[in-house]
């Protein structure tokens, strides 16, 4: 059954910075999808692809998109399907073929109501680019309009915080309940007071009577604009209710975003009040959390902003916040799955959070954006008995490296990669990345399955390493995939202990003295009581850890012993 409200079914981009070609499933999202994956995947160029087809649809005049793609969704018990390929656009509407004339006739039918993006970082170019030209036009006609005009494309980030809370408690907790809830509960504030809203006099005087000059007007309780004398207004929360009453809670923002955001054309200057705690503490704005601010910013887009026709677009709303925080983010997007929310993140505390609504998105070995195979993915996470998290399932997936090493612990990753950092220049053409699994016990079923599976992972190859001791040479043998010198396994599979003489782990590829080093340190620190051996093998696991944060210390020569383990993983790559 078709949905009556704004939900993406499907996008497909060719050559948009180093998305080559992708397509995205929307589909069984429920209304939220999580892009993750590393920094520099390209998880932003595809909200910036995003705003680029929905700018060029809004007004083809204000923006142009460079590249091709196909977006299909559905809106009003419609199904749509735009293409534009070769700058040449193609419109299908429950399979009927429009025009570009005709769908601009019925956009309002055909679009959704706004594009809204969240944006966390630093960079300008996503509001330069795709959103500046509709909120610089937003500017001119809000000068001559006596209403306020429509803004399609909405770009919010930490400049609109003071509006957005000042916007929220303008709402009857009684009736909207949860943004009482959001401000009174989660962010424990009891009323906010002392409103100064300040203003500049001259730019007042140069703009003709509109909708921002009535809003100030109202504020004031004057008739004439000309009649201010003081740059400022102080105000209770009361105060500013009742004067403006006469306009709604998201009218309200799109008039003091209008006032407040021109660089060089800001009427309202500065706006400032106090914050009153439910423990009496007054505090600014500036003194809340990264978290509860960014809280306070997406409520505002949830609740006051968007409707169910809304596209959203959040970049990354988990960076900053307490990890204890992220998991509110899941409850909170719940609240609001009646919206086609899309989100960003390289967390995999959030990742965990959103199972079932995530697009793993990696990169080739040229760099393009790849989109993680879900059938993959599911297969990993079946050999891996779930054992890895979403996150940890991407990275394999994702892996663009010619080697993959898998080890038994964490500590092994430790001490290799360090190794390879020490001799990389002995070693330049060896590029991998490393999977630790708790165990030895956990390795060969991750191979075997890998062996038996019908999916292709031979464009790299896999090796796993094991200690030289009696458990990990059983493990080895029992992964099927033993490497025999020199001979070429056909799955890319190969299992490998370390290169030492006898039973030895991983640190034993070290000199002894660093190894007793660490043991050293950790006996010293022991009281013990009764049998001395009963404390071994704890000693042992925490000497294993000392000697992973010993790392530091260590010079060049010290990872010499690891040599003969990259000989062999070269020796294993030119197969």
């Amino acid at each position: 059954m078709t949905s009556n409200f704004f939900k993406l079914k499907s996008l497909s981009i060719k050559g948009y910075k180093n998305i080559k070609d992708i397509e995205i499933d929307f589909k069984d999202k429920n209304g939220i999808t999580v892009l993750i994956g590393k920094n520099g995947c390209g998880k932003s160029n595809v909200l910036e692809a995003l705003s680029s087809i929905f700018a060029g649809l809004y007004k083809n005049k204000l923006h142009k998109p460079n590249f091709d793609y196909i977006v299909r969704y559905e809106l009003k018990g419609k199904n749509i399907e735009i293409k534009l390929s070769s700058s040449t656009y193609t419109f299908i509407v429950d399979d009927k073929k429009y025009s570009k004339t005709e769908f601009n006739k019925n956009a309002k039918e055909f679009l959704p109501t706004n594009v809204i993006t969240c944006y966390s970082g630093e960079s300008q170019r996503l509001w330069q680019n795709f959103y500046w030209p509709y909120y610089k036009e937003y500017i001119a006609n809000i000068k001559e309009s006596e209403v306020t005009p429509v803004l399609p494309m909405l770009y919010i980030n930490r400049y609109n915080l003071s509006i957005s809370l000042l916007t929220l408690f303008l709402y009857d907790f009684d009736i909207y309940t949860d943004i009482g809830d959001f401000c009174n509960k989660t962010l424990k504030i009891k009323e906010i007071a002392n409103i100064v809203i300040q203003y500049d006099l001259k730019k007042i005087k140069e703009w003709s009577d509109n909708s921002v000059l009535r809003m100030i007007k109202q504020l004031n309780k004057v008739e004439d604009i000309s009649v201010l004398s003081e740059d400022k207004v102080k105000l209770s929360l009361s105060e500013i209710k009742e004067r403006m009453a006469y306009m709604g809670e998201r009218d309200f923002f799109k008039t003091m975003y209008a006032a407040t955001m021109p660089k060089t054309d800001k009427i309202i200057t500065e706006i400032s009040y106090d914050i009153i705690l439910d423990n009496d503490e007054i505090i600014k704005i500036d003194d809340l959390s990264e978290g509860e601010k960014k809280n306070i910013l997406m409520i505002t887009i949830l609740e006051v902003l968007a409707d169910e026709n809304s596209l959203l677009l959040f970049d990354e709303p988990d960076a900053h916040i307490h990890i204890s925080r992220k998991a509110q983010l899941k409850e909170l997007f719940d609240k609001y799955h009646n919206r086609e929310n899309i989100i960003t993140t390289h967390s995999p505390t959030l990742a965990v959070k959103f199972e079932g609504h995530i697009e793993g998105l990696g990169l080739d070995s040229k760099g393009h954006t790849i989109i993680i195979d879900n059938e993959k993915a599911k297969l990993v996470a079946s050999i891996t008995d779930n054992m890895w998290n979403i996150h940890e399932q991407n990275m394999f997936l994702a892996s663009n490296k010619p080697i993959t090493l898998l080890v038994e612990g964490q500590t092994d990753k430790i001490h290799i990669l360090a190794a390879y950092k020490a001799l990389q220049t002995k070693y330049p053409d060896l590029d991998f990345d490393v999977f630790y699994f708790g165990g030895a016990n956990n390795i060969p079923q991750f191979m075997i399955g890998l062996k038996t599976c019908e999916t292709d992972f031979s464009n790299r190859k896999i090796i796993a390493i094991f200690d030289n001791d009696t458990e990990g040479c059983n493990c080895c043998k029992q992964t099927q995939v033993e490497y025999c010198k020199h001979k070429k396994n056909k799955y890319g599979l190969y299992a490998i202990t370390l290169p030492s003489n006898g039973d030895a782990t991983i640190e034993n590829l070290y000199d002894g003295a660093k190894y007793y080093e660490a043991f050293k340190k950790i006996v010293g620190k022991k009281s013990f009581k009764g049998l001395v051996s009963k404390y071994a093998e704890s000693i042992t696991k925490e000497a294993k850890i000392e000697m992973s944060n010993m790392i530091g210390t260590f010079a060049p020569s010290d990872f010499d012993g690891f040599k003969p383990l990259f000989d062999l993983l070269q020796e294993i790559k030119k197969l």
